[in-house]
């Protein structure tokens, strides 16, 4: 039989996704006692009174940390539920993919930012309706801009995969599932519940922005420029026209502005021009993307290739796992499509001779779904 304990599952977990557990942990007990001892209770507004630890944005000039303290404050067991579990299990992944420092900087910017936004717009609010509730009356506090901006990072780095529900009766893709949160805060939002749900909307942007145009990735390149991971792509078909004329028209703003860096060769005006209608822009944007993808699948290879020398000689063959495409055109799917996922296998069989050596060569496995390969066309 089993046996879990705490001290296995926190050393399952990596320093720094335990370091913002464990802040998330004090600041949240911190804030119910507070509450508790003052007798405030815990209602929608209850933590008004300490702007030195949430943001309140009539009161909270003078205390800048708030923008980081205030997110790892929950005031509602609920809330606090949510997010001590998804916190460690969604950081470790990320850690582990980035390291530390990168999940810091990455929290840090999306939590600041995030909160700068909804401080600013309760600001500019109280200055067109004049009424003093809405800074004075109002706090900021939770990790809703985290969570999501750990959803858009999965979609970025594992798109295709599934979350199942209730024994696989529901499946979810990992790419549809920030869209899905962003629209449980429109609603809460229209239903009056502002904070603290607003700010997973400005998560989903700051976090995209940051991944999209800024965080370095492994070949020293600064941001995802594939086409998969552009901003038209989170919307449905139908929006694709006007979203793609908004976000291409602020991009070229943003650059002028020196905001971001236009892509190289100065040809940024397509950046944003996902498949429109399934006609593929004519100027790729996504190739130094999938360039990397393609060079850290044959770093892998090499990798296995040079642990398997001392097994025998033995040849190696690339092959593309697809019913309806053959074996010859891995390296054009590797190219093409960013989020195909390199799976090693190495297989072999007992039988010897001509007839069988295909079956003993160890091979690379590209795997994606299949609305997602390429057509044969394109790979012309």
């Amino acid at each position: 039989m089993a046996v879990f304990s705490l001290s296995t599952l926190l050393q399952n977990v990596p320093p720094g996704s335990r370091a913002l557990t464990a802040a998330l942990l004090a600041f949240s007990v911190l804030l119910f006692f507070l509450r508790l001892r003052t007798g405030l209770g815990f209602g929608t507004a209850s933590a008004v009174q300490f702007p030195w630890l949430v943001i309140v944005p009539g009161a909270s000039f003078w205390y800048p940390w708030t923008l980081l303290t205030s997110s790892l404050c929950e005031s509602s067991i609920l809330e606090f539920l949510v997010s001590v579990v998804s916190l460690p299990l969604a950081a470790r992944y990320l850690e582990r993919q980035w390291g530390a420092i990168e999940l810091f900087k990455f929290a840090a910017v999306v939590l600041a930012g995030s909160n700068i936004i909804a401080w600013g717009l309760q600001l500019l609010l109280f200055g067109v309706f004049r009424k003093e509730v809405l800074i004075w009356g109002i706090q900021f506090h939770g990790l809703q801009a985290l969570q999501t901006a750990f959803l858009v990072a999965f979609t970025q780095l594992i798109p295709e995969h599934q979350v199942q529900v209730l024994s696989g009766a529901v499946k979810i893709r990992v790419k549809d599932l920030p869209m899905l949160y962003v629209t449980v805060s429109n609603v809460m939002c229209l239903l009056g519940y502002t904070s603290p749900w607003i700010l997973i909307q400005f998560g989903w942007l700051i976090s995209w922005a940051y991944l999209r145009f800024f965080k370095v990735n492994e070949s020293g390149l600064k941001g995802d420029r594939s086409e998969a991971f552009a901003f038209v792509n989170w919307f449905p078909p139908f929006a694709h026209k006007p979203v793609q004329f908004i976000s291409t028209t602020l991009f070229n703003l943003f650059v002028k502005l020196r905001v971001v860096q236009p892509w190289s060769g100065g040809d940024y005006a397509d950046l944003e021009s996902a498949s429109v209608n399934g006609q593929a822009p004519p100027h790729s944007s996504a190739r130094a993307e999938a360039e990397r993808r393609r060079a850290m699948a044959l770093k892998a290879l090499d990798q296995r290739l040079s642990a398997n020398k001392g097994s025998g000689s033995r040849t190696t063959n690339l092959q593309r796992s697809d019913s309806t495409k053959s074996s010859g055109s891995a390296a054009a799917a590797a190219a093409s499509h960013e989020s195909t996922a390199p799976l090693l296998s190495d297989t072999t069989s007992a039988g010897a001779g001509p007839t069988s050596a295909s079956a003993s060569i160890p091979t690379v496995v590209f795997e994606a779904p299949s609305e997602d390969l390429p057509s044969e066309k394109d790979s012309k």
